[in-house]
């Protein structure tokens, strides 16, 4: 029997810890984040609410009726600061405006902005390289390098360290 599926009230899910045979298919941060891209790129395209947007990605493919909780968060916390968001972006980008920066790029630099501010369990360096490789698969050839050196930026304004501090380690 498999265990039960942990979900919130809009049909997002819990990333589940449970492995083996019988365990239900996991989705995992870095598929969540690429989900979460596709998200970023409708609510910047459409000007829909997190809320809506993600009961669409929902209905899009037949595994997705669930959404990893990881992609609903992330969205629902950019859409919430989006204002501070960009005020961020704004003071990083030299010579840049939102505006110029084409749809995809924006969504990455918003999202990646979002999880560096807002999930500080997370590394900065793991956000910026997982948002690098989605670069690399979605936008043009001189994406990565205009992303990583934004980001690089936002990090250095934030002084927030490449690793989380750790007690220390039993032998």
């Amino acid at each position: 029997m498999l265990p039960p599926r942990l979900t919130n009230e809009c049909g997002c899910e819990r990333m589940s810890s449970v492995s083996g045979p019988s365990a239900p298919s996991t989705i995992t941060r870095r598929e969540a984040r690429r989900i979460a891209l596709l998200g970023a790129v409708s609510m910047l395209h459409t000007g829909y609410s997190a809320n809506e947007t993600i009961d669409l990605l929902s209905g899009m493919r037949p595994g997705w009726q669930i959404l990893p909780l990881f992609t609903c968060d992330l969205l629902r916390k950019m859409d919430a600061e989006k204002e501070t968001i960009s005020a961020e972006l704004i003071s990083v980008l030299e010579h840049w405006s939102l505006e110029r920066i084409a749809i995809v790029e924006h969504a990455i630099l918003r999202l990646a902005c979002t999880e560096i501010l807002y999930w500080p369990d997370i590394p900065p360096r793991v956000t910026i390289n997982e948002y690098l490789e989605l670069a690399k698969i979605y936008a043009n050839e001189q994406a990565p390098a205009f992303i990583n050196g934004i980001l690089d930026r936002l990090v250095h304004n934030h002084h927030k360290p490449d690793v989380q501090l750790r007690g220390p380690r039993r032998k």
